[in-house]
C-alpha cells in the first residue's frame, strides 16, 4: 500500500520527460493530480507543499493543455533530481514486493 504522496510522486514520475517552461501537460496541474490519483484538489495542494519543501518537486507556472482546445496558465509541479531518484527507488521496492 502507498501513501497519498509515494502516489503524487509515481504519478509526475510519468512527466519527467514532458513540458516544457510554458505548456504542461494537464497531468502535472493540481487538477491532474487530483483526478489521477482520486482526491481532492485541497488535498493535493498540502501534498505538494510538503513535497516542495522536503526538495522533491520544483513549482513552474505554464499554460496547462489539457485537450486539444483548452489551456490555461497555471501552477504545475515536477519532480527535480532528488524526487526522480526516490520515485525510483520507491518503484523498485513495488516491484519486488508484487
Amino acid at each position: 500500500m502507498t501513501t497519498r504522496q509515494e502516489q503524487v510522486m509515481i504519478h509526475l514520475y510519468r512527466y519527467v520527460r514532458s513540458g516544457e517552461c510554458y505548456r504542461m501537460p494537464y497531468g502535472t496541474s493540481q487538477d491532474g493530480i487530483a483526478e489521477a490519483i482520486g482526491i481532492r484538489r485541497s488535498h493535493v495542494s498540502t501534498i505538494m507543499k510538503r513535497m516542495e519543501s522536503e526538495g522533491l518537486v520544483r513549482i513552474i507556472t505554464g499554460h496547462v493543455v489539457k485537450d486539444s482546445t483548452w489551456s490555461r496558465s497555471r501552477k504545475c509541479y515536477k519532480l527535480n533530481l532528488k524526487g526522480i531518484l526516490e520515485t525510483r527507488e520507491l518503484l523498485k521496492v513495488l516491484e519486488e514486493v508484487a
